[in-house]
């Protein structure tokens, strides 16, 4: 019996997956009807076997999305009183294709109030799919992307009581009102609101992120790696697990270390970070705003400002990076007054000498490089060997072995290195004995075992090891 209720409801969780693909058929022919119906009676006439079975087509096919639409709506991750009235106007759009099929003399009539009901039946459908407020919203009225982060500057009077008494600072950002309900709203509400719940999963308020979803909880306070929330948006493109789905909307790379901090932060729905006046209130200088090693505490924020500005680098030569833009290669400053780069290989199809030459250009102030899913081999990161200031590497789902690990070896500033989804082993780990101030390495899915990460975490006690002790559970899988 169990086994054929676990039949049961894959088939129909099947057919409701239908709904998406055949509710566009009425909608297809109900407008090639609508236009029918304006021709000349003498027209129609003429064309009156080819109407009727239009009608009848749409009758039909609005049957069947009207059966798929009511088993999709049985998972109950969807809004029940804009799904009850999408259903309705759904049902009502087919007996009425029905009604002008049979009742001939009012069939133009009949036909044109079905189509104003299917039009209001595609706008709540559109609604359920895309969010509330989706097709006639503006760019003026939608959330911008590039302004999340919000100045709460106060009245002069009490910056003057606040800065004189407690030395409290002139602004301050909340941390998730501010910063991460924004990106949330941006990236995943499509799919996890009050309107669409997929897995059961609402990230619209601090109530709904906190309870999870059907799968469990997705936020474990104090522990990115640990919290779903951020470790499926880490995870490659192609992974069926990684959030946003392929196709939608993808979170930058400073909104995803954004979120990382904010839930490291130890306190992630009362956290404040203390900025200044000056600060710009765009996504794009997110890093510039929080420091990747914020450490869990965001109130050593201006402290690590201050070290960081004790130590300038250089600026970059203009031409130089314009050149490896041409390349391909996304270039973005690490910090606010900091003349350090982040340099991301994403957008690339090929590597070759021509690129590393134009790196050389700007070595001494490429603090990140990601190099993830590319076509990367271990003799190419000896080309980073001079690369003195490297403290970020990510080289995950790429080609390198144990051969590559001689030239991370020699990286003496490294801080991070993440090597998940290659062919690293226990014997590639040993020779990161020498990498001294390396902080955090990542290891799922290598080849490496348990004793040798625990003879890399004695050579270096301080080590944060993630060998992905942790699993993630699929979405969407679990019983309805």
């Amino acid at each position: 019996m169990i086994a054929l209720y676990i039949e049961i409801s894959r088939f129909s969780s099947f057919i409701g997956h239908l709904h998406p693909l055949l509710v566009h058929l009425p909608i297809g022919i109900l407008c090639f009807v609508f236009v029918l119906s304006l021709l000349s009676s003498e027209k129609r006439e003429l064309l009156k076997l080819t109407f009727s079975y239009a009608i009848l087509a749409s009758a039909i096919s609005s049957l069947a999305a009207c059966v798929a639409g009511y088993t999709l709506a049985q998972s109950g991750e969807y809004d029940a009183d804009l799904v009850m009235k999408h259903q309705w106007t759904g049902i009502a759009t087919c007996i009425l294709c029905f009604a002008a099929y049979f009742i001939t003399p009012y069939r133009r009539l009949l036909i044109w109030i079905t189509c104003g009901i299917m039009s209001v039946a595609g706008h709540l459908g559109g609604t359920i799919t895309h969010g509330e407020g989706y097709l006639f919203s503006s760019n003026n009225n939608a959330p911008k992307e590039k302004e999340i982060l919000i100045e709460k500057a106060l009245p002069e009077t009490e910056k003057k009581q606040k800065t004189s008494d407690s030395l409290t600072p002139l602004t301050e950002i909340f941390l998730y009102r501010d910063q991460i309900s924004p990106i949330l709203q941006s990236k995943c509400y499509a799919c996890h609101s009050k309107i669409k719940m997929k897995g059961g999963l609402r990230l619209d308020s601090e109530k709904f992120i906190l309870k999870g979803g059907k799968n469990g909880a997705v936020l474990t306070t104090g522990n990115p790696e640990k919290s779903p929330l951020y470790a499926h948006l880490i995870l490659p493109l192609g992974d069926d697990l990684h959030m946003p789905p392929k196709g939608k909307r993808q979170p930058t790379i400073q909104e995803i270390q954004l979120i990382h901090n904010w839930i490291k932060s130890g306190n992630p729905f009362g956290g404040t970070m203390p900025t200044t006046k000056e600060i710009q209130t765009i996504v794009s200088t997110l890093p510039v705003l929080i420091p990747e090693d914020i450490n869990g505490d965001v109130s050593n924020f201006s402290t690590q400002e201050k070290n960081i500005s004790t130590k300038p680098l250089p600026a970059a030569d203009p031409a130089a990076i314009e050149t490896i833009q041409k390349l391909g290669l996304i270039v973005l400053p690490i910090q606010e007054g900091s003349n350090g780069l982040s340099i991301n290989f994403v957008n690339l199809k090929q590597i070759d000498q021509t690129i590393f030459n134009a790196l050389l250009n700007v070595k001494e102030q490429i603090i990140n490089i990601n190099l993830s899913n590319q076509d990367v081999e271990d003799e190419d990161l000896q080309k980073f060997v001079s690369f003195k200031n490297l403290k970020n590497l990510h080289i995950e789902k790429s080609k390198i072995t144990d051969e590559g690990m001689n030239a991370i070896a020699q990286f003496t500033s490294l801080e991070q290195l993440n090597v998940y989804g290659t062919n690293i082993t226990d014997k590639g780990l040993n020779k990161l004995h020498l990498c001294k101030n390396l902080k955090v390495i990542y290891l799922w899915k290598t080849k490496t075992t348990n004793i040798g990460i625990e003879k890399l975490q004695k050579a270096l006690p301080t080590l944060k090891i993630e060998n992905g002790s942790f699993e993630f559970t699929k979405v969407d899988t679990s019983k309805k």
